[in-house]
């Protein structure tokens, strides 16, 4: 499950297990895959076997389809959390053989994605969500794109699409290099500098 912030940033937030994690965590450093999709179009994303290149994903998640196959994910569901018109965010669904959601499955996620939104709406926390799995995201995260910002000069779209990169190309998990941006650790204008 990922929320989409009211500036439209997308963050993880829950995993059922480590590949669920893995998935959330790689989508909000590439900025690309289903959750993406299903939470800017406010449409489901269906894809029954990421090998098929019949499917338009091939040109929508090139480095997310990579690396979805070395985890052994063979098909993803997406779906919007929704609340009217407010978009909050999505939760996807893998499985490791392709195939379809059968329409019973169906029909339950998109009941089950329904009755989430409540509970993240709960701002003071006096709903129980059921969600009792560690948080993915962090504010380090945001914190450190601030700072790589003022450091680069830049936006801070362009400065966290600059810790996403980084992050992925160097094989770090993002809040690893964000801890270190905050920590004085690592510059991202001197790394501009000596190149």
């Amino acid at each position: 499950m990922s929320l989409v912030s009211a500036a439209g940033m997308r963050e993880p937030l829950y995993g059922s297990d480590g590949t669920a994690e893995e998935m959330e965590r790689l989508q909000f450093t590439l900025g690309e895959g289903p959750c993406v999709d299903a939470s800017s179009s406010g449409s489901p994303v269906l894809v029954p076997d990421l090998a098929d290149r019949g499917s338009g994903v091939w040109t929508r998640w090139p480095v997310f389809l990579g690396e979805a196959s070395r985890a052994d994910v063979r098909a993803v569901f997406a779906f919007p959390v929704r609340v009217g018109a407010i978009s909050l965010g999505a939760i996807d669904l893998y499985r490791r053989s392709p195939g379809p959601l059968r329409r019973t499955d169906l029909a339950l996620t998109l009941t089950t994605v329904d009755a989430i939104a409540s509970p993240l709406l709960d701002v003071a926390g006096t709903l129980d969500a059921g969600l009792g799995m560690q948080r993915l995201s962090s504010t380090a995260v945001h914190r450190a794109a601030g700072m790589v910002m003022e450091q680069l000069g830049t936006s801070i779209e362009e400065a966290l699409v600059r810790l996403r990169a980084t992050a992925y190309s160097e094989g770090l998990p993002i809040q690893e290099l964000a801890n270190d941006v905050i920590n004085g650790n690592r510059r991202f204008q001197e790394a501009r500098n000596e190149r």
